[in-house]
């Protein structure tokens, strides 16, 4: 029974392990490098996933989420709203303003 209860409770953690959050599940990655460091983003409406792909020593959020924001900016054409990037050095969220038209 214990057997039982362990295998399911590992199946159910390991399903979270894909790393995009369900909201952004449907969106297609695109994958580009800042500074060294490679990430794969995802925009969806006015909010952005960032998920850092390669190995850092130490990575720190002071240096990595600004080449986060650069690799947002670069895939949505949009501008990072500030104070919104939020995470970790292997994921992180932000929202995102666009401009289109004006």
């Amino acid at each position: 029974m214990f057997r039982l209860i362990f295998i399911g409770l590992v199946s159910v953690l390991a399903t979270g392990c894909g790393g995009s959050h369900p909201a952004f599940m449907s969106v297609e990655p695109q994958i580009v490098t800042v500074d060294g460091s490679k990430f794969e983003v995802r925009v969806k409406e006015d909010k952005a996933q960032v998920i850092r792909k390669n190995f850092e020593y130490v990575p720190k959020i002071g240096e990595t989420f600004p080449k986060a924001a650069q690799a947002i900016e670069m895939v949505s054409g949009c501008t990072v709203v500030a104070n919104s990037m939020m995470g970790d050095p292997a994921l992180m969220t932000a929202k995102v303003k666009c401009n289109y038209g004006t």
